[in-house]
């Protein structure tokens, strides 16, 4: 856990802390991949220090002939992105609580942008160190043609909002299929919360 210095707050509000990074992900078959993350939380919410979004940099599996060995022999090769995150929030309601959205993009060999799956995960509510597994889904044609334009054009359905997946109105009629999964480490640490009557695990 980093050693930086809780923020102060007042009677009316509490801080959730979170450091930590997007260490890697599993894709099947897929031998590279780029991770675009975002947060979302309530209105009562305020970003105190730190960046709500980002992309990490392109993580390769090598494809040499030692490399191709390698992937045959894991059932499960990962691909690793150790991407750092270091957020402060301050709010006065739990509601909300701050969720990670997460949207993973493959380079295909003509060198486009391909989704691969997208996830969703809510932030820990109890102080201390975390793993948690993000599970990736992707959304899938709604018709027979759709699908074969997909495969003929090599681009896969999109959600127009990269949100969407943290939203509960309409996600029951969205067909999608599940593909892999993003592993992220997280260190949370809270002040505050106490005093709002709130027993959230800690010691």
């Amino acid at each position: 856990m980093s050693s930086k210095t809780a923020p102060s707050t007042s009677s009316s509000s509490f801080a959730v802390m979170v450091s930590g990074s997007i260490e890697s992900c599993s894709l099947p078959g897929q031998t590279n991949a780029y991770c675009k993350y975002q947060l979302a939380h309530g209105e009562d919410w305020q970003l105190l220090s730190g960046m709500e979004d980002g992309i990490t940099q392109t993580a390769i599996i090598n494809t040499s002939a030692g490399g191709e060995a390698s992937i045959r022999s894991s059932r499960n090769p990962r691909l690793v992105w150790n991407f750092p995150l270091d957020i402060t929030y301050r709010s006065t309601n739990p509601f909300g609580w701050p969720q990670l959205i997460v949207s993973v993009y493959g380079i295909d060999f003509l060198g486009r942008d391909v989704i691969q799956g997208y996830g969703c995960i809510h932030l820990p509510t109890t102080p201390g160190s975390h793993t948690l597994k993000v599970r990736l889904f992707r959304p899938v044609s709604s018709s027979g043609i759709q699908r074969w334009l997909s495969w003929i054009l090599g681009s896969r359905p999109e959600f127009s909002d990269p949100r969407f997946p943290a939203l509960s109105e309409g996600r029951e009629v969205t067909r999608v299929q599940s593909y892999g999964d993003v592993l992220v480490k997280i260190n949370l640490t809270t002040k505050g919360m106490d005093a709002f009557g709130y027993d959230h695990g800690a010691s």
